[in-house]
């Protein structure tokens, strides 16, 4: 076959097909086929189970199909989340249905809507960060749409006078009992919601970041990077006395230590493995804040993770961590201390990433290694309502 050829040319149709057709001999009719005789001699069962079929393929039983197929898939809650004393709607309030595990977050005006619910009884509870959680339990009995309207409050906690200090040994580590430390488990669920925002945001609008890498050693010139990491790198579950391992991506070939991300405050694991104290307020650079302690459990006998959260007086945002490394001797030779502050700052409404790092490791010979890094920009994968432009 020629390569130039072009493609085949095939023969246009008629535009009317009628007279050619007509002009086909015509054929003779068929005889009808005789009934094999064993189909008489059918069951009765099988024969009703035919006449049935049959009427399952008629008219009526294709309109009675299509009309089960046009009822509607269940009913529909619309919701709003407002605060109890003004009235105003809570924008991206947490909101979350049972039984079932559909779970997001209200609009600017604090909208919400669930669909496709079938009769049945069913729980509301909804969340937003420095409210108190409020939980509703209602019954869909008929098919009609539902509204429902859910008040929060301000959560009021009663803090000590006095701030506590000096280092507390962990024996019994897990969360604060509510009735022994009130206070300490109101603060406390307050630190948890700030994760749990983070999770969703993550988990619903995935999105990347752009840090700023700086170093400076005693004695050596300063080196600056940049590294792009995502929402899913920024979520690795604490593991005890495991902190410190090798780096992977940016920061592949190197020592590194996992200071407790903000999803890690509600890993069951970290919580579980740590005891908490309401210090009570404290003031960093001119604020005042609410000062929760951290103390890895007393068992754990390699490096792991102990410090502070900094919660806002007024909204309950986390603001500041302070960590250090503990037993860093165990797991970093010839380190004396690490010591870490980190800082936080909304990335969405009620919503905050770390914004800025400093991590001072000390070394024999009064040598100090500083690390600093700083939020550059976040991009989300898919559109966020009100997502914030790129410094």
């Amino acid at each position: 076959m020629d390569g130039r050829a072009g493609p085949t040319q095939l023969a246009p149709l008629p535009h009317e097909l009628g007279p050619t057709v007509r002009r086909l001999p015509q054929l003779p009719r068929a005889r009808a086929a005789r009934r094999p005789p064993h189909i008489d001699a059918l069951p009765s069962l099988q024969q009703l189970v035919r006449r049935c079929l049959g009427r399952a393929l008629s008219r009526e039983g294709v309109v009675a199909f299509t009309l089960f197929a046009q009822q509607p898939q269940g009913i529909t809650l619309h919701g709003a989340v407002v605060a109890v004393e003004t009235g105003e709607p809570l924008p991206f309030s947490i909101v979350s249905l049972r039984p079932g595990v559909d779970e997001h977050f209200t609009d600017q005006a604090g909208a919400f809507t669930f669909s496709g619910l079938r009769t049945g009884t069913y729980r509301l509870l909804v969340r937003q960060i420095g409210y108190a959680p409020a939980e509703t339990t209602f019954v869909v009995a008929f098919q009609a749409d539902l509204s429902i309207r859910i008040p929060l409050g301000r959560v009021a906690v009663d803090l000590p006078p006095i701030t506590v200090t000096g280092e507390l040994t962990c024996v019994q580590p897990g969360p604060p009992d509510p009735v022994v430390t009130p206070a300490l488990a109101a603060v406390f669920e307050q630190l948890l919601e700030n994760a749990r925002r983070y999770r969703l945001l993550a988990d619903s609008f995935p999105f990347s970041f752009v840090l700023e890498r700086a170093y400076t050693s005693t004695g050596e010139a300063r080196a600056v990077d940049t590294i792009r990491q995502t929402s899913v790198e920024e979520r690795r579950r604490y593991r005890p006395g495991a902190v410190i391992e090798w780096g992977t991506g940016p920061f592949r070939g190197d020592r590194i230590v996992r200071l407790p991300a903000l999803d890690q405050f509600a890993d069951s694991l970290f919580v579980h493995n740590h005891c908490f104290r309401l210090a009570g307020r404290d003031t960093t650079e001119g604020e005042t804040f609410i000062r929760v302690d951290f103390e890895p459990a007393a068992r754990i006998r390699s490096s792991d993770v102990a410090g502070a959260a900094y919660l806002d007086v007024g909204s309950y945002q986390l603001r500041y961590t302070h960590v250090r490394l503990t037993r860093p001797e165990r797991g970093l030779r010839g380190v004396l201390s690490l010591v870490a502050t980190t800082r936080f700052r909304e990335i969405v409404p009620g919503i905050v990433l770390h914004d800025r790092v400093r991590g001072v490791t000390s070394l024999p010979g009064r040598v100090e290694r500083v690390e600093e890094q700083r939020l550059l920009a976040v991009h989300f994968t898919r559109p966020f309502v009100q997502a914030p432009q790129d410094k």
